[in-house]
């Protein structure tokens, strides 16, 4: 290969670690808030699932005729 037939200068081997660290940085940095908001989002996740379950199950009262049938029965709470 023609790029390789030189060997990398003082300079060039700075540079290159250089960008090389930034790069390590960038990508720490952004795991670091990536794990900083991950419970926020877990519990909006689990509040719209309750909000989806209730919805739900009013719908199934509503068009099941409030537990006529033991196949429609109410879901279990969901675990705290």
């Amino acid at each position: 290969m023609v790029w390789l037939q030189y060997a990398a200068t003082r300079r060039q081997r700075a540079a290159t670690a250089g960008l090389f660290l930034t790069g390590a940085l960038l990508i720490a940095v952004a795991a670091r808030l990536s794990y900083a908001n991950i419970e926020p989002q877990r519990a909006k996740a689990a509040e719209r699932r309750k909000v989806l379950e209730a919805f739900i199950a009013r719908k199934r009262a509503a068009v099941g005729g409030a537990g006529d049938s033991p196949s429609h029965s109410q879901p279990d709470p969901p675990k705290t």
